[in-house]
């Protein structure tokens, strides 16, 4: 059972809004990409949890924790009745190779040992259980969910998932004691101690008006969305959604973007381009916002 579902990251939600309104560096088009892996490689790996671990059992998804002054992250636990299982999935796709205590991303590119951050966790999680007065074993995997990924010259380590295991360790998990009322506890404390999105996230630097215009196309991100009658329709991707869907999706972006500007008919017309005309823009934010002020002074919360 997931009693805490994984939810897109604000960072990522930021860049993606971002994206095709304006040029971002290589340094930001890779860290938008590993955002974007990281994101689908736990929505995949959750995905796999719901359809193989029953209700016996808790599923927490993407938690942040803070042990005295330091932070760490866990994509997934598993709690069964016994033990506290945590998971650190990694999306690695590629040649990599394992050669004295080093991953390389091959030919011969170094990159962290992912393992060595595992361990740590561990440690910080154990840390976790003893300030909330629990015993409980943990037991920590690092899971490599894209089928992509070959590792030469690999380990024999138990801490280590590679895809082909995947649905055997899953189901030797999902054989484990059911959870008890005490599981059901912890899992809500552990929520409870969760503290969100890092407070400094790297965003780009933008400004309205070096912003590209038009509607933002959910599937493909293109700006060449047009109306047609009561439809939004994508010419790269055919992507079709009603219109009032695609409108409200590009007004609640336009608001992230710029939470201290006032949400009003004009701001959001020129902010989504002439397709749609202001009476209609402003009869839909009167339908599903909070009117403020009157006149030429009215706006929307």
């Amino acid at each position: 059972m997931i009693e805490k579902a994984l939810e897109k990251p604000h960072e990522l939600v930021m860049y993606e809004a971002l994206f095709a309104r304006t040029p971002f560096s290589m340094k930001e088009d890779r860290y938008f990409y590993n955002l974007k892996m990281g994101y689908e490689g736990e929505k995949k790996f959750e995905q796999f949890l719901d359809k193989t671990v029953d209700n016996r059992f808790i599923v927490l998804s993407d938690l942040r924790l803070e042990v005295q002054t330091t932070t760490f992250q866990i994509d997934s636990i598993v709690l069964t009745g016994d033990t506290l299982y945590f998971f650190d999935v990694k999306n690695y796709s590629g040649d990599y190779k394992y050669a004295e205590k080093r991953w390389y991303k091959l030919p011969d590119k170094e990159v962290s040992n992912p393992l060595l951050q595992l361990m740590r966790n561990e440690t910080l999680m154990s840390q976790v259980l003893q300030q909330l007065h629990v015993s409980l074993p943990v037991e920590c995997f690092d899971v490599f969910i894209n089928p992509e990924f070959n590792l030469y010259q690999a380990p024999l380590n138990k801490h280590i998932i590679f895809p082909t295991q995947l649905p055997k360790s899953i189901k030797e998990l999902a054989s484990k004691i059911p959870v008890t009322s005490s599981q059901h506890t912890l899992a809500q404390q552990l929520i409870s101690r969760d503290i969100g999105d890092y407070p400094h996230p790297r965003i780009p630097a933008y400004n309205f008006q070096q912003l590209k215009k038009g509607l933002r196309c959910s599937k493909c991100s293109g700006l060449s969305v047009f109306i047609e009658g009561r439809k939004a329709l994508c010419p790269h991707c055919q992507q079709v959604e009603p219109i009032h869907k695609a409108l409200l999706r590009n007004i609640k972006e336009l608001h992230m973007l710029f939470p201290d500007e006032k949400l009003t008919t004009n701001f959001v017309y020129d902010w989504c381009g002439d397709g749609y005309s202001k009476k209609s823009i402003q009869r839909l934010l009167d339908d599903h916002f909070q009117k403020k002020g009157v006149r030429q002074w009215t706006y929307y919360e």
